[in-house]
C-alpha cells in the first residue's frame, strides 16, 4: 500500500519532466531551418564571393607565367579562401618567382603547392617526321621556355598550305642554344623529302633520313647540309637520291676540257668518276655538270662502267662517251685510226656485265702535231706519244739498249700517220744525248726537237749544250734546256739584273798594284757570280779590269845579276872607288824617274777573271773581257750583264 502511495505521488513529477525534454526537443528541431538555411546561404552567396575575390588576381599570376610567346605554365584553383596550385615550371627562378607572386594576394588563406619543374633531359632530342603528304609531326622534347604555339607559328612559316603541322613534343629544358634555328632548318630539310622522312637534332648533331622527292630536291638538300646553322654539325645523313628513268650520263671531250653530264647514283660514284675524268684530262678543266639520281639498271657495276667509259674516252680526241640506260655509245673523232679499231673492240666483247653495245661512229684524222717522248727516270725508260709503225718502235727500242743498264722500257706509244721526215734520225740522236743525263726527256713536236734534264756533271752538260746544234738532222730546231744536277733553278730577268747590280763593283775584287794575279779573297765572289750565271741562262756577262791609283809603287821585281866585266887598271895617282858608291848612284837615279801606267794592265786583270770563270762552268759564249777602253779611275773589277 505504502509503495502505491508513492508511485502515485511521483507520477506528477515524472509526467513534468518527460513534458520539458519534449519541448526542449521540438525547439531544437525547429532551429534546424534556420541553420540550414544559414549555412545554405553562406554556402550560395558568401563562397563564390570570396572565390571570385582570389581568382582574378590568381589568374593574373598565372598568366604572367606565358611572356615571350609561351604557353603559362601555371594553373591556380581558387577553392573558398584557398589556392590550389598546380604546373611545372621551365626553371626554379620560374617557380620561386611564381610561389611568391601566390603568396602576395591579399585574402588568400592557404596556399596548396602543387608545383614542380620540368624534366631536364639529355641529350635533349627533337625531331619533325612527315608522317604524311598533308601531316608533319613534332615529336621529342621541346624547350620548356618555347611554348608549343610559339613554336608552331614560327615552324609553319613557309609550309605548304595544305600541311597540318602537330606538335606532340613535350616540354623539357637541356634545350641547345639557337634551337629555333636548328628547327627551323630541319623542317626546311625534310620537305625536301618524300614522306616517311625524318629530319632530327640530338644536342647539337642533325641527321636525316628518307628518300629525296626530286633530282632537284636531292641537289637543294646536299647544298643545305653543306652550311648548318651555326654551332650545329651534321652527323648521319641516310637519304636516297630520287628514281629517274631513263638513267642519262655522258661524258664529253673538246678543246675546252672535258664535261661530264647526265646522273651519278651516289656522291661516291660522282667522286669517283670526276676523279677518272680529271686522270685523263692531262691538265684540261673538267666540267661537272651531273646530279645525283637513282636508275641505273639493276646489275650493272656503277665503278666497272666508270672505268670502261674513260677507257673509251682515252681514245676519243673530239667527241663523247655516252649511256642511255643500258646502252653504251661512242661518238666522234679518234686520236688515231689505231683507236678508231680499240674503240670497236672495246664495246664488242669487253663491256661489263649489263651494259650493252650501241653506236660507234669514230673517224680518224691526221695527227697533227705528232708527238713523241722518250723520259729518263730513276728506273725506266718511258715511251709515249705516236710512232709510223711497228718498224719504228723496233729501232727505238735498239737504239736505247746501249743506254739501259737494268733500267725497264716502257713502251706507250701509239701507230698513226703524219710523221715527220728524219723522225727516227732526230730520236735516235735524242736517245744518245739521254744517255748522258742522269734524267730528262727527250720530246720531238713535229720538226723540233727538244733535250731537257739533269746532267751528272758540268762537263757533260756544257758539252751537250756546245753540240746541240748538230743533233738534230737538217731542217729540225733544237732546242736544249740541261743544267748539272743540283745546280740553282733559273731565275727571272729581273731578279738577275738586280743581283749582278749588286756584284757590279765588288769592292774586294781589288788586284796588288802592277799584279794580275787573283787573290784568295776573290774565290768566294767568283764562285757566286758563276753560280749566279748558271742561273740566269739568257744572260751575257762582262768583266772590266781596273786601274792602279796614282802614284802606286809596284812591288819590287827580282832582276837577274849583270854579268862581270873584267877588273880595269885603276890610273895612277887616283884612287880607288870605294865599294857600293855605283850601286848608290843607280838607286838614286832610278827613284828619280816617274813611274809610267801599264796600259794593259786592266785588260790582263780582266782576263784573269774571265779564265777563272771559264774553268767554272760558264759558257765560253755568255762571258767575256769588257773592250779596252781609256783609263778611267776604276779601282775594282767590275760586271756588267748585257741581254
Amino acid at each position: 500500500m505504502a509503495l502505491r502511495g508513492a508511485r502515485e505521488r511521483a507520477a506528477p513529477f515524472f509526467r513534468d519532466e518527460v513534458l520539458s525534454v519534449a519541448m526542449r526537443s521540438i525547439g531544437w528541431l525547429a532551429g534546424l531551418p534556420f541553420l540550414a538555411g544559414a549555412w545554405a546561404a553562406a554556402t550560395v552567396w558568401a563562397e563564390p564571393r570570396l572565390e571570385s575575390a582570389l581568382e582574378a588576381p590568381a589568374g593574373a599570376v598565372a598568366a604572367a607565367t606565358g611572356r615571350d610567346g609561351a604557353e603559362p605554365w601555371l594553373r591556380v584553383e581558387a577553392r573558398g579562401r584557398d589556392l590550389v596550385a598546380g604546373g611545372e615550371a621551365p626553371g626554379q627562378a620560374a617557380l620561386d618567382a611564381a610561389r611568391a607572386a601566390l603568396a602576395a594576394i591579399p585574402g588568400q588563406r592557404r596556399i596548396v603547392d602543387r608545383l614542380g619543374l620540368v624534366a631536364a633531359v639529355s641529350p635533349f632530342t627533337w625531331a619533325a617526321a612527315h608522317r604524311s603528304p598533308d601531316r608533319l609531326d613534332l615529336i621529342g622534347h621541346r624547350p620548356a621556355e618555347i611554348g608549343r604555339a610559339a613554336l608552331g607559328q614560327a615552324l609553319s612559316a613557309g609550309l605548304p598550305a595544305d600541311l597540318a603541322l602537330r606538335d606532340v613534343a613535350r616540354a623539357a629544358r637541356g634545350a641547345p642554344e639557337n634551337f629555333s634555328d636548328a628547327a627551323r632548318f630541319l623542317v626546311a630539310q625534310v620537305l625536301h623529302l618524300k614522306p616517311g622522312a625524318a629530319a632530327a637534332l640530338s644536342d647539337r648533331v642533325l641527321s636525316v633520313r628518307g628518300e629525296a622527292a626530286s633530282v632537284e630536291a636531292y641537289a637543294a638538300l646536299q647544298a643545305d647540309l653543306a652550311r648548318p646553322p651555326a654551332g650545329f654539325t651534321v652527323g648521319e645523313v641516310a637519304v636516297e637520291p630520287a628514281l629517274v628513268s631513263p638513267f642519262l650520263w655522258s661524258a664529253t671531250r673538246g678543246p675546252d676540257g672535258i664535261r661530264l653530264d647526265g646522273y651519278a647514283v651516289s656522291e661516291a660514284d660522282r667522286a669517283a668518276i670526276l676523279a677518272a675524268a680529271r686522270g685523263i684530262a692531262e691538265g684540261a678543266p673538267v666540267t661537272d655538270a651531273m646530279r645525283t639520281a637513282r636508275g641505273l639498271p639493276a646489275g650493272i657495276d656503277a665503278r666497272a662502267l666508270t672505268d670502261r667509259a674513260f677507257e673509251a674516252l682515252a681514245l676519243v680526241r673530239d667527241g663523247s662517251v655516252a649511256l642511255d640506260g643500258s646502252t653504251l655509245s661512242i661518238r666522234g673523232a679518234a686520236i688515231d685510226a689505231q683507236a678508231v679499231r680499240e674503240a670497236d673492240a672495246l664495246v664488242t666483247g669487253s663491256l661489263p656485265a649489263g651494259v650493252t653495245r650501241g653506236t660507234v661512229d669514230l673517224t680518224a684524222s691526221p695527227v697533227s702535231p705528232y708527238r713523241v717522248t722518250i723520259r729518263r727516270g730513276p728506273d725506266s725508260f718511258t715511251l709515249t706519244g705516236h710512232l709510223p709503225d711497228t718498224e719504228a718502235r723496233n729501232v727505238l727500242r735498239a737504239a736505247l739498249r746501249p743506254s739501259l743498264y737494268g733500267e725497264r722500257v716502257i713502251d706507250r706509244t701509239r701507230l698513226a700517220e703524219g710523221a715527220p721526215p728524219a723522225l727516227l734520225a732526230a730520236l735516235t740522236a735524242g736517245i744518245g744525248a739521254l744517255g748522258q743525263l742522269a734524267e730528262g726527256e727527250v720530246t720531238v713536236r713535229d720538226q723540233s726537237l727538244r733535250i731537257a734534264g739533269e746532267g751528272l756533271y758540268p762537263e757533260s752538260v756544257r758539252r751537250l749544250a756546245a753540240d746541240a746544234a748538230r743533233l738534230a738532222p737538217a731542217g729540225w730546231r733544237t732546242e736544249v734546256a740541261v743544267q748539272a744536277r743540283g745546280a740553282a733553278p733559273p731565275r727571272d730577268p729581273a731578279a738577275c739584273r738586280e743581283t749582278f747590280a749588286a756584284l757590279a763593283t765588288e769592292p774586294t775584287l781589288r788586284f796588288d798594284p802592277g799584279s794580275a794575279d787573283l787573290k784568295p779573297a776573290f774565290y768566294s765572289v767568283l764562285d757566286e757570280v758563276a753560280s749566279l750565271a748558271r742561273a740566269c741562262p739568257q744572260a751575257r756577262i762582262e768583266v772590266a779590269g781596273h786601274d792602279d791609283p796614282p802614284g802606286s809603287a809596284p812591288p819590287p821585281v827580282p832582276k837577274e845579276p849583270a854579268p862581270k866585266e873584267p877588273a880595269k887598271e885603276t890610273p895612277k895617282g887616283k884612287a880607288a872607288a870605294k865599294p857600293g858608291k855605283t850601286a848608290e848612284k843607280t838607286i838614286e837615279k832610278s827613284a828619280e824617274r816617274p813611274t809610267m801606267p801599264d796600259p794593259g794592265l786592266p785588260q790582263r786583270r780582266a782576263a784573269a777573271i774571265v779564265d777563272y770563270l771559264l774553268k767554272a762552268g760558264i759558257p765560253a759564249g755568255r762571258i767575256a773581257a769588257a773592250p779596252a777602253e781609256t783609263p778611267t779611275d776604276r779601282r775594282a773589277i767590275a760586271f756588267a750583264l748585257r741581254s
